[in-house]
């Protein structure tokens, strides 16, 4: 026993300690039970998204809102039919929340903001989601979603193209606030250059309606076009995406409204000239009193979008801003819609047509039944391994120390992946997995090392039994990594998630975990 608390005492000991409690602070699991409604998007423009930029509250995503004008918060649910109530023109809504300043540690704050007459905070410009239970980033394969592999729709493009192209989609799908998204420009082993978009929590046919959206538009009055994305001068210079817009309206779909939207687009100067010369030749409309005889009709990719009546006077202290009005058949639909139209008029169109390469999507269920799977793989591995290693060695303390040390280490990788932000697919899920063999592999190679032979002469040369131990197990990392690495570049996903959180785990294995299980195992061999 003193043996053993001597050991605890290690350098290499108390490095793998180290690891385990930055791993759980990187993990973070909510232990504390603290609920609330987290927030995962403010945009900018929007009422409180410009008071949290202008540093005016602390409020800002990550922060965790806990009650509102004093109703407590409990969920997303709570959180936005509290909101409904509680957020009403002329009125101040007070939001109370807390942010955390290091790991368990939260400072709180209140906010109280008065929404006078044009400014709405809802769902499209508050975003927020149940506090999670773990820091840990899960993939779409297992929260659900759709990932599409894009390229440009041409024989010869190269990489400034698709660096174009991907800043681009990035910026409109950032129009739509959807948290998780990812635009990442990856190669084939051959070097050739294309785009991976992933997105959690999107249906197939609503992400392909995002990527492959062509993005070209123009609008005409009569014979004459007033602005068109593929004329330098003649487009769109802002787009109003939420209330308070300096230059025109922002009313989101509601159900009051029948679902229709408006929003404002600010015209360039030579837009704007287009459109005044455009107007001056009208006429009085008989059947819309109040309006001109010709309205604005809108193409969107060769399709007409929406015709826009024009009032008569608009001229009068005309700044060059217009109204885009639409709908859906719901809602949510209709928000679709509107945000469809923002990001093309935002982002203009694409510099070249795309096409798709490969689309892979899932739904949440099925990744949330995947990972249940995944968790009774892991328990029965650990069940047979521990079986196994038992009957080897008849030795329940062998045995329990070898299945700690690799659960120990699954616990480092993932507190690793936390850390690093990087998302948790199933392909690293399972490369986790397999890791779980490696790690046994060594430790048996290690112990069998230190067990040779009975007698107390042969401990005497403990070093050299774990020297050899350790070559055997570097020779194994090396060429199990130079199997791996290339995978790291491949251009399917599923091999780079594996190849990375395997490589990733024996590393951990071979710098922390192997050195502290020789430590222990030499202690517990030598009583």
């Amino acid at each position: 026993m003193a043996n053993v608390k001597t050991a605890l005492k290690d350098w290499r000991i108390l490095v793998m300690i180290a690891a385990v409690i930055i791993a759980f602070l990187a993990i973070q699991p909510n232990i504390t039970g603290v609920t609330g409604a987290q927030v995962l998007y403010l945009p900018v423009n929007s009422y409180v998204g410009n008071l949290s930029a202008r540093g005016i509250i602390s409020l800002g995503q990550g922060s965790i809102v806990t009650a509102l004008n004093g109703i407590p918060v409990g969920n997303i649910q709570q959180f936005y039919s509290i909101l409904n109530r509680t957020a009403v023109t002329n009125h101040s809504l007070t939001i109370t929340y807390k942010n955390e300043v290091f790991p368990y540690i939260y400072e709180n704050g209140n906010a109280t903001v008065f929404l006078s007459p044009g400014i709405s905070i809802n769902s499209s410009n508050f975003q927020t989601q149940n506090v999670p239970f773990t820091r840990l980033n899960y993939g779409l394969d297992v929260i659900g979603g759709t990932q599409i592999a894009v390229a440009p729709n041409e024989s010869n493009y190269n990489s400034s193209v698709v660096t174009d192209l991907s800043g681009i989609i990035s910026r409109r799908l950032d129009t739509y606030g959807i948290s998780g998204i990812s635009v990442s420009t990856v190669s084939t082993l051959s070097g050739k250059p294309f785009i991976m978009v992933s997105m959690p929590n999107v249906g197939e046919s609503q992400a392909l309606s995002l990527i492959e959206n062509q993005g070209k538009f123009y609008a005409t009055i009569g014979n004459h076009i007033i602005f068109n994305s593929s004329v330098k001068n003649e487009t769109i210079l802002d787009v109003c995406t939420s209330s308070g817009c300096p230059f025109g309206v922002y009313s989101p779909p509601t159900a009051s409204s029948g679902f229709g939207f408006n929003f404002g687009i600010q015209l360039s100067g030579q837009a704007s000239v287009n459109f005044a010369n455009a107007v001056k030749g009208l006429s009085a409309s008989t059947s819309n009193p109040g309006y001109y005889n010709e309205s604005i009709i809108l193409f969107v990719n060769g399709q007409k979008e929406n015709s826009l009546l024009i009032q008569e006077g608009i001229l009068n202290n005309f700044n060059g801003a217009i109204t885009i009005s639409g709908g859906g058949t719901s809602e949510q639909d209709a928000l679709f819609n509107m945000k469809t139209l923002e990001s093309i008029f935002q982002t203009g169109s694409l510099p070249v047509p795309v096409r798709i390469i490969s689309i892979s999507s899932v739904s949440p269920s099925s990744g949330t039944q995947f990972l249940s799977q995944i968790y009774l793989l892991l328990l029965i591995a650990f069940i047979a391994v521990s079986s196994v290693i038992f009957i080897r060695y008849k030795s329940y303390k062998i045995a329990s120390l070898i299945l700690i040390t690799s659960v120990t280490e699954i616990f480092i990788v993932i507190g690793v992946a936390a850390l690093i932000h990087w998302t948790l697919d199933i392909p690293s899920i399972a490369g986790i997995i397999a890791s779980i063999g490696i790690s046994v592999d060594d430790q048996i190679i290690i112990t069998d090392e230190m067990r040779r032979g009975a007698s107390k002469e042969e401990f005497a040369v403990t070093k050299k039994r774990i020297s050899r131990a350790f070559f055997i197990i570097f020779v194994s990392f090396f060429s199990f990594s130079a199997i791996m690495f290339p995978l790291l570049f491949s251009t399917a996903s599923l091999f780079a998630g594996f190849a990375l959180t395997t490589i990733l785990a024996s590393l951990i294995g071979l710098l922390i975990t192997r050195p502290a299980y020789a430590r222990l195992i030499g202690e517990m061999q030598a009583v």
